[in-house]
């Protein structure tokens, strides 16, 4: 799909807040809210954007975040396809990718304490059987969900996940509304209570609330970049021993960095994911000559994953909100 300056300015809006209605995004955009709804259903209809995610800082809800990088042996397409289906059925899974490189899927779990975690992972190797062949995990210290840089010359406010903090414990009421607009991060305040069958002020007040604690980080679409003939890496990358000073300017650097979009920090194998947008391959080489020429000395091994498809992507998963 090819975007114009238009579909760009109402993109990068939508990245900055999902939630504004389409009066708003016109005047920030210099048009009509028709000609914005009339793009937004083109987006849509093209599968640009295939939903509007609410982002909730599970940190803050006394879970930590683990990524699980998997490799798989034995199974054909079909088989391999029949088994995610059954993860994603998981009610502690918050994000499935699968891709090519040395990891075939990479999993987010969501677990409030390390003995939870070790059950979730015992099952999911049950479910993998024979068919496992390697697997490595990582342990969250904190996500920086920053922009689109190709909608944008320059990032707005990024959102942080962080890892399980000061309990922030949600009512029923809290948990009806977001598990409803887990998905429909732009759904009207009047639908939420249609559906939840809770008063608009309510809902209003509640929303409100949540965000300002930081709960609610923000509201973003979930943008298909192969649509716009663009690839997607994960790149995963272990320190080496270096000052504290010399890994933050390193870190820096990937926030502000035209490719990166989303810098995971954690404890494990790898101290960094970084996830990358680029036109092609060659463009991603450039970008890997770049930055290790940059951080030679920072940089004791990487690894790279190209991202097919994203089968899977909440701040909300059921065990967050589970009643």
């Amino acid at each position: 799909m090819e975007l114009d300056a238009l579909d760009k300015k109402i993109l990068a809006v939508l990245d900055e807040d999902a939630r504004l209605t389409e009066s708003a995004i016109g005047k920030k955009v210099g048009t009509s809210k028709q000609v914005v709804r009339y793009r937004l259903n083109r987006f849509k209809e093209n599968n640009l954007i295939e939903n509007y995610y609410t982002m909730l800082n599970v940190g803050k809800l006394g879970f930590d975040s683990y990524y699980v990088f998997v490799q798989l042996t034995g199974l054909n397409v079909d088989k391999e396809n029949n088994l995610y289906q059954r993860i994603l059925k998981l009610p502690n899974i918050a994000w499935l990718v699968t891709g090519v490189g040395r990891w075939d899927v990479v999993i987010l779990f969501c677990a409030q304490t390390v003995s939870q975690f070790n059950k979730q992972l015992e099952g999911l190797k049950r479910m993998f059987g024979s068919h496992l062949h390697e697997y490595t995990f990582t342990t969250l210290i904190q996500a920086e969900h920053i922009s689109y840089k190709f909608l944008r010359p320059s990032t707005t406010k990024s959102l942080k996940t962080t890892p399980k903090e000061k309990l922030y414990s949600l009512d029923k009421i809290n948990k009806k509304i977001l598990k409803t607009i887990n998905q429909h991060g732009r759904m009207p305040v009047t639908e939420i209570s249609e559906i939840t069958k809770l008063p608009v002020h309510i809902i209003h007040h509640r929303l409100k609330k949540l965000r300002k604690e930081n709960i609610i980080q923000g509201f973003r679409p979930k943008v298909n970049v192969h649509k716009l003939g663009m690839q997607w890496h994960l790149l995963l990358i272990k320190f080496n021993s270096v000052s504290e000073e010399r890994v933050k300017d390193f870190i820096e650097y990937c926030e502000n960095h035209d490719h990166i979009y989303y810098v995971t920090n954690t404890v494990g194998l790898y101290n960094i994911m970084l996830d990358v947008h680029v036109k092609d391959t060659e463009e991603f080489r450039n970008f890997l000559l770049d930055i290790k020429n940059s951080y030679e000395d920072v940089i004791l091994l990487y690894e790279s994953v190209v991202v097919f498809e994203e089968l899977k992507i909440t701040y909300v998963p059921p065990i967050v909100i589970k009643e």
